[in-house]
């Protein structure tokens, strides 16, 4: 019987969270000067790879949750997927801008791309492939073809050597890290963490390959290799967010063993893993509202962790909510009710005169919130989590998968 359930996953994402919300409190609160050479900055750097992380446990996690080796509908999953498309036009109709690829629709790109890959009869062979085929455009090809800049847009963007506009996320490299997500889920499908033994081989394995990783960035930094990753990713960048990946996987297993509380406090699964994208936003959108900006660095540490908790929280009530709502007896109209609700928020953040009266982090929020709201539901009755009818289940376990 394959996983359908991994508390570490969830960790993973919970770590990944955590990441984003420093590197966005980073810049949203502090001042520029502030984010080179102080403790902050370093926060702020390490949290910059909340993308890989996310990008991996998306990988992984489609790994780890097709029971039998049953794989979704493709029309369920194309639904998913531009559900989160319009997720990410949110970020950019608030701005004035048409489109844009941003995170959520990098997630449903690989979300579609790995679970077709997992179609295959010898998938582990295909995602291989694919990596290095990814890789070699990417630091083989690519700094040759970046001199010439009259390439197309999808060729670029496919590439990953010249940047796009409106698109943060290339297809070479970062597709590499959903894939790598599910090449090494498909390998941890039976491990047991309560035996020593397998799990003791994935810490002394997966510490060895980080620590090489580590200092082969180190090298490339040294001869003048910069960590940068918009809209084109170093190959320093890359080798880093490759050792970063792997100590948060450690990092969530030992959690899992050895701190089974804070792990369950730190976890965020499906509805709620989404949701504490917006609600960190509109955070730190009111803080820097009433806040006399920027905050030093003790200032910055303290309001990081309190959104950090708030968000948490709030969308593990949220996902418990939603939930709820799925189970109650009015849940048929539910459906239809939100995605009216979701046109209507659509349109009047399409319309300037409309962004002008009502504050764009309220729509933001809002759009995002109802997405969220539209990817927990499931069709007919509300199947029991792990045994345990969902109307009894703790916030934090509530929520049904939507982001693997």
């Amino acid at each position: 019987m394959s996983k359908t359930f991994a508390l570490e996953l969830d960790v993973l994402r919970g770590i990944a969270a955590v990441l984003m919300i420093f590197n966005h409190a980073g810049f949203w609160l502090l001042d520029p000067s502030e984010l080179s050479g102080t403790p902050a900055a370093i926060t702020v750097f390490l949290g910059g790879f909340a993308p890989v992380v996310f990008f991996f446990a998306t990988g992984f996690g489609i790994a780890l949750s097709r029971p039998n080796g049953r794989l979704p509908e493709i029309a369920s999953l194309l639904w998913k997927a531009a559900l989160l498309v319009v997720a990410d036009q949110f970020f950019f109709w608030t701005h004035g801008f048409a489109w844009g690829l941003d995170f959520f629709s990098f997630i449903a790109i690989a979300s579609v791309v790995v679970t077709v890959v997992a179609r295959f009869r010898r998938a582990a062979m295909v995602c291989v492939a694919l990596i290095v085929l990814l890789i070699g455009l990417r630091y083989g090809l690519g700094p040759g073809i970046r001199s010439n800049v009259h390439q197309f847009a999808f060729f670029d963007w496919v590439v990953g050597a010249n940047a796009v506009e409106r698109v943060s996320y290339p297809l070479s490299p970062w597709m590499v890290y959903p894939l790598l997500g599910f090449l090494l889920g498909r390998l941890y499908k039976s491990v047991n963490l309560q035996s020593p033994n397998p799990r003791n081989l994935w810490f002394r394995h997966g510490s060895i390959v980080a620590l090489g990783l580590f200092a082969m960035a180190l090298l490339l930094a040294l001869f003048n290799n910069s960590f940068f990753r918009w809209g084109s990713v170093s190959f320093a960048f890359f080798v880093l967010s490759l050792g970063i990946v792997l100590a948060s996987g450690l990092l969530s297993m030992y959690l899992t063993i050895s701190h089974r509380r804070f792990a369950e406090a730190l976890a965020l699964r499906g509805v709620a893993s989404f949701a504490v994208i917006p609600l960190h936003y509109a955070m730190l959108a009111a803080g820097a509202a009433s806040l006399g900006l920027p905050v030093g660095q003790l200032g910055f540490a303290a309001l990081a962790v309190l959104i950090i908790v708030v968000s948490f929280r709030a969308s593990f009530w949220f996902a418990a909510a939603m939930a709820s709502a799925s189970v109650a007896s009015h849940r048929q109209g539910l459906l239809p009710t939100l995605l009216l609700l979701l046109a209507v928020l659509a349109l009047v953040t399409l319309l300037e005169a409309s962004r002008a009266l009502v504050p764009v982090a309220l729509l933001l929020l809002l759009g995002q919130l109802v997405v969220a709201a539209i990817l927990g539901m499931r069709p007919g009755k509300p199947a029991p989590v792990d045994g345990v009818p969902l109307v009894t289940r703790q916030p934090a376990a509530l929520a049904s998968r939507t982001l693997d």
